[in-house]
């Protein structure tokens, strides 16, 4: 089993700074999952596990998401 990396955190953090739409962070959430995964995979492409482990982080984090983008 793979863990997501300091960078790959470091990495999704920084996108969550940029995104900071509460449009976006309006979403459902497997709405927003597919969404997020995507803004990643955009700016650094992944392989299957690293999309599959960062989905898991999402998935685990999304209240989290939420609370720090709308802030």
């Amino acid at each position: 089993m793979s863990t997501m990396t300091p960078e790959m955190v470091h990495r999704f953090w920084s996108l969550m700074s940029e995104i900071g739409r509460p449009e976006l962070i309006a979403q459902r959430d497997d709405d927003l999952i597919p969404i997020l995964l995507q803004a990643c995979q955009q700016q650094h492409p992944l392989n299957c596990v690293d999309s599959r482990d960062l989905n898991r982080y999402i998935s685990t984090r999304l209240p989290l998401i939420r609370d720090l983008v709308l802030g």
